[in-house]
């Protein structure tokens, strides 16, 4: 079958490569299908010009997530207009958040594929292919007689094994189209990986409904593998390892280091984690193979706060792993939320003194934002009867007024904007930053990457 797979358009200057559609895409390639992937994101096509890229499609499948559910909802319009007996599928975060919603508000969408979708979208084709009926495919949402019917979620006994998955399908994409945001992008082109699914951790503010609390990985051995064939048939010279706890494993993320320096692989790269799972060791082991940055989930500067939020970390945690990250010769990126259910002006700004305390290579600073199937988004309901439109789930709606946050009587969205911009202000306008900058430059990549964080710094203060 011709299945096009399309990623909706969305306001950014840094376009990633939409992951979740490139594995379907390698899985469907195995399969024998003819597949194409239409990144309108990546290539600036708007909503309404989608139609015509995909007029000989068998079949298209769609992605979004809550920000661009609406921009999804728009191409499927546009697609049933042109051709209504097009089979449109819609997979992604959102609809497996709110799939019986999803359909109702679009309808449009003939089938919603829930959670994992590699092996329910091989069952799903075969039965469109051969115009069988859908009742026993597990993980499905799909319309049956004007109904809306749910199948059985996919086993979790049949989740996929992720060694058994084939390499990124990037011959696929406009590859060359996508940027990394500072304060990565030290070397191009990049290829972006994820090796593992699941979180053990219980954070307020993240969703476990479509990979679950089971850590489930590749093994060291096939990360490799991909790392050296994105190097050989793409010319990569950056790896971003996008796992939500690359080092979950500590052995695990030693021997992919240790993989990668066996090798011979000459690449940079970053990762992800939590504080709490990293150690001397480990860390100059990953420098030794390449890594060059960490980025840290820290969140706040109120234990209170922390515990809050089930962060399940200490200050001291924070202040002992930044210490050992920096010694081990990596850069450190603090991520840090303002304007949870519990702040005060007063733990706002201890947040960003704790901030600078830290001596953090890069800091971001973001509003805290209660997206659907989180334990916030549930507290957020108990206390707001706003209909909050889908596509104002997003950083880059805080401007509008309507992007659903926590107010208080100490602290109102004005106030929270006014933070923000506080925040970094102090944070990087310091010239005692300014000059640990200037030290720290060690190539044309470090310069031109803090080029383009002063030009994002000024915009997040204007805006």
């Amino acid at each position: 079958m011709k299945v096009v797979l399309i990623n909706p358009p969305q306001p950014t200057r840094y376009p990633q490569p939409p992951i979740g559609l490139v594995i379907i895409a390698a899985v469907l390639e195995r399969e024998e299908h003819q597949v194409a992937i239409l990144d309108a994101n990546a290539l600036r096509i708007k909503s309404e010009k989608v139609a015509p890229y995909v007029i000989d499609a068998d079949v298209v499948g769609l992605t979004a997530m809550t920000p661009t559910i609406n921009e999804a909802a728009n191409i499927a319009h546009q697609l049933k207009q042109a051709n209504s007996n097009l089979p449109i599928i819609l997979g992604g975060a959102h609809a497996t958040l709110l799939s019986e919603e999803t359909m109702a508000a679009i309808p449009e969408v003939d089938v919603i594929v829930r959670g994992e979708g590699e092996r329910t979208v091989i069952d799903l084709m075969w039965a469109l292919e051969h115009k069988l009926p859908l009742d026993d495919i597990q993980g499905i949402s799909y319309r049956k007689d004007s109904e809306v019917v749910s199948n059985h979620a996919r086993s979790i006994t049949t989740n996929v094994d992720l060694d058994s998955l084939p390499f990124l399908a990037y011959h696929l994409l406009p590859w060359r189209k996508y940027k990394r945001h500072p304060p990565y992008g030290r070397a191009s082109p990049f290829a972006t990986i994820i090796t593992s699914r699941g979180c053990p951790y219980r954070c307020s503010f993240c969703s476990k409904d479509v990979f679950g609390y089971k850590f489930r990985a590749q093994s060291p051995e096939r990360v490799v593998e991909e790392i050296a064939y994105c190097k050989e048939k793409f010319g990569v010279k950056e790896i971003a390892f996008y796992d939500d706890v690359f080092t979950l494993n500590k052995g695990r993320a030693y021997a992919i280091a240790d993989g990668i320096m066996k090798s011979g692989l000459k690449i940079r790269w970053t990762c992800e984690t939590r504080v709490n799972l990293v150690d001397k060791d480990l860390l100059r082991h990953m420098k030794q193979a390449g890594c060059y940055a960490i980025a840290y989930g820290i969140e706040s500067a109120s234990q209170e706060i922390l515990n809050a939020l089930h962060k399940d970390i200490t200050l001291e945690q924070v202040e002992e792993t930044v210490h050992t990250t920096q010694e081990a010769g990596m850069q450190t990126i603090g991520y840090f939320m303002i304007g949870s259910p519990w702040e005060t002006p007063e733990t706002i700004a201890n947040t960003i003194e704790f901030a600078k305390k830290l001596k953090l290579d890069f800091a971001q600073f973001a509003i805290t934002i209660p997206f659907p199937g989180t334990e916030l988004y549930n507290s957020y309901l108990k206390t707001s009867t706003d209909d909050v439109p889908w596509e104002n789930f997003t950083y880059e709606g805080m401007g509008k007024g309507v992007t659903p946050i926590f107010e208080s009587d100490e602290l109102s969205r004005a106030d929270l904007q006014h933070w923000v911009k506080q925040a970094y202000k102090e944070f990087y306008l310091r010239p005692s930053y300014l000059w640990q900058r200037i030290r720290r430059v060690r190539s044309v990549g470090d310069f031109k990457v803090d080029l383009r964080g002063a030009f994002m710094l000024l915009g997040n203060i204007k805006r």
